[in-house]
């Protein structure tokens, strides 16, 4: 056993020497095992404290439930126009309507798909706006690359386009001709007059809806005169209005029915070269 230092110096004998300094304290006898029994007793719970945890927990739980959370965001240079339909996966974004545009010539590399093409640009400002025409762009800034299947085009700042382009129609289909309403020949208000000989059930009809020479009175023209003698003319021309005002579905459709509508047609080649080269 270690003796205590008469003198302690170190922080080990100093504290030997505090501890044998402490006079025992004599233990009752007859409330030793009292003393063991309070020692023994588990720590008490106080039940008034678990409605405050309960309560504390349901009030996290629904905190974090009702905690907004972060959306995918596009870049900061992005700003898509109210009605635009969007999304953004692993760093590219996808528009399928609307109009999205980079308002700020950022470092970051910008990726956008259309249903027609894909745009990469950076330190550039540009506009995309997708219709279902086609996809529009626009350079403000910089240089955009366009991708559209194998095709690879650099549209540089103050330049436009729209893709896909507009077909060049053939020269076959322009020279659409058909007899024209004598009895409008003379008059003022040819329209007018037009529009009035074409309530008729008549050639005359037929050549005065052929003449105004809008989709509308040609929609009607082959309502009313499906196997008219007009009929192929005004199915061309149909077409033609079609495709020129980059209404594309629609154009393939009237192509279509046309081939079916008009097999022997000397145009035919022609109308089926138009069909293949709408995107």
């Amino acid at each position: 056993m270690t003796p205590i230092a008469k003198n302690p110096t170190s922080d080990a004998e100093k504290a030997i020497a505090l501890t044998a300094s402490i006079q025992p304290r004599a233990v009752d006898p007859r409330t030793f095992d009292e003393l063991i029994a309070q020692a023994a007793v588990s720590p008490r719970r106080d039940w008034r404290l678990v409605p405050a945890f309960a309560i504390a927990a349901l009030a996290g739980a629904l905190l974090v439930l009702a905690w907004p959370r972060t959306a995918p965001v596009t870049p900061a240079e992005l700003v898509a126009t109210a009605g635009s339909s969007w999304s953004q996966s692993a760093g590219v974004v996808k528009l399928e309507s609307g109009r999205i545009s980079v308002g700020r010539a950022g470092d970051a590399v910008v990726r956008l798909e259309t249903p027609h093409v894909s745009l990469e640009a950076r330190h550039s400002r540009f506009l995309a706006e997708v219709t279902a025409s086609g996809t529009s762009l626009v350079v403000e800034e910089g240089e955009v690359v366009l991708r559209a299947g194998t095709l690879t085009r650099v549209v540089k700042a103050g330049e436009a386009l729209v893709w896909p382009p507009t077909p060049e129609i053939p020269s076959a289909l322009l020279e659409t001709s058909a007899p024209t309403a004598p009895k409008c020949d003379e008059v003022s208000d040819r329209h007018a007059c037009l529009e009035n000989e074409a309530k008729g059930s008549t050639l005359d009809a037929q050549a005065a809806l052929f003449e105004l020479g809008t989709l509308e009175s040609l929609n009607e023209s082959l309502q009313r005169f499906p196997d008219g003698v007009l009929h192929p003319e005004v199915r061309l021309r149909r077409l033609v209005l079609l495709v020129k005002a980059r209404r594309f579905e629609e154009a393939r459709a009237a192509a279509r029915n046309f081939e079916q509508a008009c097999p022997m047609d000397a145009r035919l080649t022609e109308v089926r070269a138009l069909r293949d080269s709408l995107r």
